[in-house]
């Protein structure tokens, strides 16, 4: 992940495979980071989403906890 392009991101908070949140760039497949806790996951994203102008933070799952700082769009 560049921080350095113009244009903002969107950073996605999931469930991953091994049962952790993770935090991901859209369009790339490894996550940036995995979390045990759903919150420490969207403040992980949150703090990228507010590094770039534009850039938001995409909630996905049945147990998000709702909104977040920056702009968000659930997928629930």
């Amino acid at each position: 992940m560049s921080l350095d392009q113009k244009g903002g991101k969107v950073f996605r908070v999931s469930r991953g495979v091994n049962h952790q949140w993770d935090v991901s760039e859209m369009g790339f497949d490894e996550p940036l980071a995995s979390f045990d806790a759903e919150k420490d996951a969207c403040s992980y994203a949150n703090d990228l989403a507010g590094t770039r102008p534009e850039s938001r933070v995409v909630v996905e799952g049945p147990e998000s906890i709702g909104a977040l700082r920056s702009p968000v769009q659930s997928t629930r």
